[in-house]
């Protein structure tokens, strides 16, 4: 069937514009309607459809896969409505399809359709960075620019701060006389060293571990990193004013004995802990277990070449801050025979009995990680395990009795060092070995962390100096809630 190029107006025949490319009558002045002509234009300034990559789209359904990306073409057309019912599709084929989710609650209006897609995701994939940077927008943590700022992998930059920085503090005296008040740990309860008066502190244990991808979202918009060596104090008693070292907690006024314990700096420069571990031994009990320490057979053997009888002692509690991670991860082990076969009547190892290849599940709690210098790691790190399950919500009125320290290792410095041990002990778990000449196997363990939360805590801790017969001097550490001794290395007295 032929064009019709007779005008629907006049009847007479159109003529067709080589240089317009439009179709009119040169009769009567019709002009056939261009619409057509001008959405083939629109499309052609619009471009091609930007190219959407699929994550592990091997393990995705091809249909999934299909619909995904007719959903893309729908949203290439401004059919927002058709794209969502391409998803919706694609995800009743292949509920744990992601990347479906993540353009679910990218194009949704509904906050709570974004907050359900972004949870399923998490759910499937804890490490998910882009559904953490949404969800964190969702939640106030983010402002929709800080969530853009984060995409940059970028630290904030170390500043010091050259002066004592100003500080808010909780002065913590008896509600009723005004006296000083010490903790009873085994009550956790705060009381009156005067007049007897209880102040009662809620026992309690709130989950308050923050993920590790979000907290190192929201530090990537920060631009300052502040270094305080020292902190001006404001009693709010007698009015005194001093400075104290930078990683000073808790003190006490030397002016009127009131407790103080710091809430910020004007430079807000540290966040506050989420727990505490109240002693459970105590100094008593912490001076004899150094005692049995030093009388072991390793301590004595020392004491043949130097006389290392303490001749005088001091004994103190502090709570120590630390960051306590836990960490879920998967573990690749690869095992390579290169036993050769002198049997010639049995076939050679095929290569894929020559290397094999397994991954494990794991998840790892508690791992607590030492925020100061002074004590040393390599010290602290012997301290063992503090069992969590006791752990307590923060409050100022639990740190008075022993003085506390604020961190100065950061949660991504201490990170590292978490992910370190995590790593050495699934290399010993499964048994990672090199290649030797005697059956030409070796192993290789790889651990790949999905997921991490942590946490920040108060850890107790006894730190003796101890001096020597002949003046040697040395540290040691006692766990103030399993009792575990460290003895520090001997340094030699002047």
């Amino acid at each position: 069937m032929g064009i019709n190029l007779n005008c629907p107006e006049c009847g007479k025949r159109m003529t067709f514009s080589l240089a317009s490319t439009e179709v009119s009558c040169p009769h009567c002045g019709y002009q056939r309607d261009t619409g057509l002509d001008r959405k083939i234009e629109e499309v052609r300034a619009k471009g091609p459809r930007p190219e959407i990559t699929i994550s592990n789209e091997q393990a995705i359904n091809a249909r999934a896969v299909s619909l995904f990306h007719t959903a893309h073409d729908r949203l290439f057309d401004d059919d927002k409505a058709g794209a969502v019912a391409a998803l919706r599709e694609a995800l009743d084929i292949q509920p744990d399809f992601l990347d479906a989710h993540l353009w679910m609650a990218k194009i949704s209006d509904d906050e709570t359709v974004k907050r359900d897609h972004l949870s399923s995701i998490l759910a499937y994939d804890p490490g998910h960075v882009e559904a953490t940077r949404q969800m964190m927008v969702l939640n106030g943590r983010l402002t929709p620019e800080q969530a853009r700022q984060s995409h940059d992998e970028r630290s904030p930059i170390l500043q010091v701060a050259e002066e004592a920085v100003n500080t808010a503090i909780i002065s913590l005296c008896c509600p009723n006389c005004g006296g000083d008040v010490s903790t009873n740990e085994a009550a956790t309860q705060v009381e009156c060293r005067f007049c007897g008066h209880i102040i009662m502190v809620a026992r309690s244990n709130t989950e308050t571990a923050d993920s590790f991808l979000a907290a190192m979202l929201e530090r990537r918009t920060q631009s300052i990193e502040w270094e305080v060596g020292e902190r001006l104090l404001h009693c709010n008693e007698c009015g005194a004013e001093r400075a104290v070292p930078g990683n000073t907690l808790s003190t006490r006024c030397p002016f009127c004995g009131s407790n103080q314990v710091i809430e910020q700096d004007a430079l807000e420069s540290f966040v506050q802990p989420d727990g505490i571990l109240p002693f459970t031994i105590s100094r008593e009990e912490a001076g004899q277990r150094i005692k049995q320490q030093l009388k072991q057979f390793s301590e004595r053997l020392k004491g043949w070449f130097d006389d290392n009888r303490v001749a005088s002692a001091t004994l103190n509690g502090f709570y120590l801050p630390f960051w306590v991670f836990d960490a879920q991860l998967q573990i690749n082990r690869t095992r390579i025979d290169n036993t050769p076969n002198l049997n010639r009547y049995r076939p050679q190892t095929s290569v894929a009995q020559a290397y094999q290849r397994s991954t494990f599940d794991e998840a790892l709690y508690d791992v607590a990680v030492c925020a100061v210098k002074s004590p040393p790691p390599a010290m602290t790190q012997q301290l063992g395990t503090f069992h969590t399950g006791e752990l307590l919500d923060y409050n100022p009125a639990l740190i008075v009795k022993y003085p506390a320290q604020i961190y100065s290792l950061n949660f991504d410095g201490a990170a590292l060092e978490a992910r370190s041990r995590i790593a050495g002990w699934m290399r010993e778990k499964y048994g990672q070995r090199q290649m030797n000449d005697d059956d030409g196997v070796s192993i290789n363990v790889f651990s790949n962390i999905r997921a991490m939360q942590f946490r920040l805590a108060l850890m107790p801790v006894w730190i003796a100096h101890l001096v020597e017969v002949d003046q040697d001097r040395r540290v040691a550490l006692v766990n103030g809630q399993t009792g575990q001794v460290v003895l520090g290395k001997t340094e030699k007295g002047s």
